[in-house]
């Protein structure tokens, strides 16, 4: 159940950042200095479906440390919305309703991810806990096998 979560807030993660991203590549926010061809915003997309897809495909095929991965590719895009917000900050020309737009949307998936994250440590606490009691009964169950000999 909880997988099935982790898995559904990183698919918004996903399509929160690409999202962002193609908002970033049009001509309202305005950013002075860029030289963004139209084929960069293809390829930074593909690019984030193979760093999202790969993990998601293998946690859905129940390979845990799948989700350790994940949480590498959400965190390093976490840091790009950092960045969006000091771009929009620093280097667009854009009215102060789209900086402010932009801001809010970056800081609302900022704490999306953050989320994910939670839901992921929880998880793992579950996982780590169930493994623990499997263990403990395993032993008890071989010592009573020991001591009825």
């Amino acid at each position: 159940m909880k997988d099935k979560q982790v898995i559904t807030w990183s698919f918004i993660s996903m399509f929160i950042f690409m999202m962002i991203n193609f908002l970033m590549s049009t001509p309202i926010v305005k950013i002075t200095d860029r030289n963004l061809a139209s084929s960069d915003i293809w390829k930074s997309t593909i690019f984030v479906l193979i760093l999202y897809l790969i993990p998601i495909i293998l946690a859905v095929l129940n390979w845990k440390a799948s989700f350790y991965f994940l949480g590498l590719v959400i965190t390093m895009y976490s840091l790009g919305l950092l960045n969006v917000i000091l771009t929009m900050a620093t280097k667009s020309d854009a009215s102060l309703l789209i900086k402010v737009l932009m801001d809010i949307f970056s800081a609302a998936a900022i704490v999306a991810n953050a989320y994910w994250l939670v839901l992921a440590l929880r998880l793992r606490k579950e996982q780590k806990e169930k493994r623990r009691v499997e263990l403990v009964a395993q032993y008890q169950k071989e010592h009573e096998q020991e001591t009825s000999k």
